[in-house]
C-alpha cells in the first residue's frame, strides 16, 4: 500500500503552516464590485491594504482563466496595462481575462504561458469569479480566485 503524498498530488497542500496562518491574518476588507453583470467580492488582508495604502498608483489585478491543454488560474499584478479593468477603490484595479492558448505545447505552457487570443466573448468570458483574495507576504502580491 503506497502513503499519499500530499505535496506531489493535483490537490497538493503546499504548506500546511499557511492555513494557520490565513487563520491569523484574515482577509478583513471586502469590497463587492461587478464584473460583466456580476458580482464578486474582493477581499484583502490588514497587510494587502497596508501595501496599497503605501503605493502612489494603484495596483491592477488581473484574473486570468487561461485555457490551454489544461484550464488555469493565475493572478497576475500589473502597475499599468492597455486592457479595461473595473475600479474597486483609488488604489486596486480588477481585471476578468479568459485567454486561450495559441498552441498545447505542455513545455511552453509550464515557462511562458503563451496567449493566443482573448476569450471576451462567449462562454469563457461569462465565467467572472466570485470571490478573489489578495494578499501582500514577504513583500510579494499574492492571490487567489474562486468559483
Amino acid at each position: 500500500m503506497s502513503i499519499l503524498n500530499l505535496q506531489a498530488s493535483y490537490f497538493s497542500i503546499d504548506n500546511p503552516f499557511r492555513w494557520l496562518e490565513r487563520w491569523f491574518n484574515k482577509f478583513s476588507y471586502v469590497q463587492t464590485v461587478r464584473i460583466k453583470q456580476q458580482n464578486v467580492d474582493v477581499c484583502r488582508t490588514e497587510r494587502a491594504e497596508a501595501a496599497l495604502r503605501a503605493s502612489d498608483q494603484p495596483l491592477i489585478v488581473e484574473l486570468q482563466l487561461y485555457f490551454s491543454c489544461v484550464v488555469k488560474k493565475r493572478v497576475l499584478f500589473h502597475r499599468s496595462t492597455d486592457f479595461d479593468t473595473t475600479k474597486v477603490n483609488d488604489r486596486l484595479e480588477l481585471a476578468f481575462r479568459p485567454i486561450a492558448s495559441a498552441a498545447c505545447d505542455p513545455r511552453e505552457f509550464a515557462l511562458q504561458h503563451p496567449a493566443g487570443k482573448n476569450l471576451s466573448q462567449g462562454v469563457a468570458a461569462r465565467m467572472v469569479p466570485k470571490r478573489v483574495e489578495i494578499d501582500f507576504r514577504q513583500g510579494k502580491w499574492e492571490g487567489q480566485f474562486y468559483y
